[in-house]
């Protein structure tokens, strides 16, 4: 129930109360047969029940007022959290504990300043539904420049994170400059859905996710269309705190995606109790599972109807090649992702192909 609405009603509860006792008073006064200790204690009691109306319609429009205001401030919640992040950055150089070298400095400067200079892209790669193979959704990316405007590959710089101990600051950075991304891309296009990576340092720092957590309840309008995957080891050895946020998440309509699960027989239907929608394979596990017998490949359509039982669905990734569609079509497989279906690009070169077959489907 919202404050409008225990408002409403606190209002019409004490209202009646008051009347009730207005009523006694005017009675008592017009029989004269009170004493008049009763009816000055009855005054008074008629006195507190508007007193605390009034102080409790206050605290009531005041909350209903400061809610109003945070859903003014989501509109500037970009700017806040780029100061946020701007002020975490420095501790990007380096753990105390820690012992780099030179050039790992030097790279996890030239992250720090793409970090700080704004200088984070945003890439997309397709997932397209089968066998049509229509763009259902994307997979997003996030791509550091340097100052020379040159991509830095997370090989050149994950292993000197690590050894800096800060591989879970720059995780989480990233990850919140993609959500930034993603509701600016979708105020130009709303129909754009997109799975966004959660990485494992980043469920673990349960701080931040839970500062994260903040920043989704008051951007609620991305639910519809934002998928956080997390890989299925990080969600096996989650702890409690963060199985709560994940629910509180999960509350909030954001639906999960699933990748890196080491086999097929798994427990289908816990994961959908965790508001897992997609689960994501290789194709070439898929591939694998499915050639060994025909006892296999009835194993693996069994696999599929588990999945459809449990109301999710199944995305073959990494699908490289032609050559191997027809066996992935004869699995019946939902949907399929891989440089066949198009590779990571720039996310503007989607978005206006999106914006130009819309224009096209309302034209005709």
């Amino acid at each position: 129930m919202n404050l409008k609405q225990r408002s409403s009603r606190y209002s019409a509860g004490v209202l009646f109360t008051a009347s009730v006792a207005g009523a006694l008073l005017f009675v008592a006064a017009a029989r004269h047969n009170f004493v008049v200790a009763f009816d000055s204690w009855l005054a008074g009691m008629l006195v507190l029940v508007l007193i605390l109306h009034a102080r409790l319609g206050f605290a009531l429009s005041r909350a209903q007022t400061e809610i109003e205001m945070l859903k003014k401030l989501a509109l500037r919640v970009d700017d806040d959290i780029e100061k946020e992040t701007l002020k975490v950055a420095p501790v990007l150089k380096a753990d105390p504990s820690a012992i780099i070298s030179a050039e790992d400095t030097q790279v996890l400067d030239r992250v720090r300043s793409a970090i700080e200079g704004g200088r984070v892209d945003l890439y997309l790669q397709p997932i397209v539904s089968l066998p049509q193979r229509k763009t259902r959704y994307y997979e997003a990316f996030s791509r550091l420049r340097d100052a020379d405007g040159k991509i830095l590959k997370p090989t050149e710089y994950l292993e000197a994170a690590e050894r800096a101990n800060r591989i879970g600051v720059i995780d989480n950075m990233i990850l919140l400059r993609c959500v930034q991304a993603f509701r600016k891309l979708r105020a130009r296009d709303s129909q754009f859905s997109v799975f966004c990576n959660v990485s494992p340092a980043t469920l673990f720092d349960v701080d931040f996710f839970n500062q994260f957590t903040d920043y989704l309840a008051i951007n609620e309008e991305l639910s519809s269309r934002l998928i956080f995957e997390f890989t299925y080891p990080a969600l096996q050895m989650m702890h409690p705190r963060f199985e709560k946020n994940l629910e509180l998440i999960a509350e909030r309509g954001f639906a999960f995606s699933v990748d890196h699960i080491p086999s097929l027989n798994l427990d289908w239907g816990y994961l959908r109790q965790k508001n897992v929608r997609f689960v994501k394979a290789s194709s070439s596990l898929l591939l694998a599972a499915g050639a060994k017998s025909e006892a296999a490949v009835v194993e693996l359509h069994g696999f599929r109807k588990r999945l459809a039982d449990a109301d999710i669905s199944l995305i073959a990734e990494k699908v490289e090649n032609e050559s191997s569609m027809p066996e992935i079509l004869a699995l019946g497989i939902d949907y399929g992702q891989g440089n066949l279906f198009g590779p990571p690009r720039p996310a503007d070169i989607y978005v206006k192909a999106h914006e130009g077959e819309r224009r096209y489907a309302e034209a005709s």
